[in-house]
């Protein structure tokens, strides 16, 4: 996986939601049907109008992981309420989020203004 942008801002799963209600905690589950972990938020480009990155909240035992996922080909399933990924475990990178800014309403200006991605 491509080094990951320190300019991208970090949005909480309790600030992402689709028509069906609040993303916050919906399982990642990976093309072999595996539970990956939970949606703890997401890795957005304000400038570019981009989210980049799923952040998957991983538990297991007494450890507690945070990882980052490339958003490519992600769906959300309403029938399970769980967002289905095309990766498995081998394509989960593991990122301290402290490196990350809390996006801001700053980043809204910028988001609002800027010229459209191409």
């Amino acid at each position: 996986m491509a080094p990951i942008a320190a300019d991208l801002r970090y949005i909480a799963a309790d600030h992402l939601s689709t028509a069906d209600g609040l993303l916050d905690g919906a399982p990642i589950v990976s093309r072999a049907d595996v539970t990956l972990g939970t949606l703890a938020g997401a890795l957005v480009d304000p400038r570019h109008r981009n989210v980049c990155y799923l952040v998957v909240d991983h538990r297991r035992m007494w450890r507690h992981h945070r990882y980052v996922l490339p958003l490519d080909l992600t769906r959300f399933d309403r029938d399970r309420g769980a967002l289905l990924v095309d990766a498995d475990v081998t394509d989960l990178q593991e990122v301290p989020l402290d490196q990350f800014a809390t996006f801001s309403d700053a980043d809204l200006v910028t988001a609002m203004f800027s010229p459209r991605a191409a």
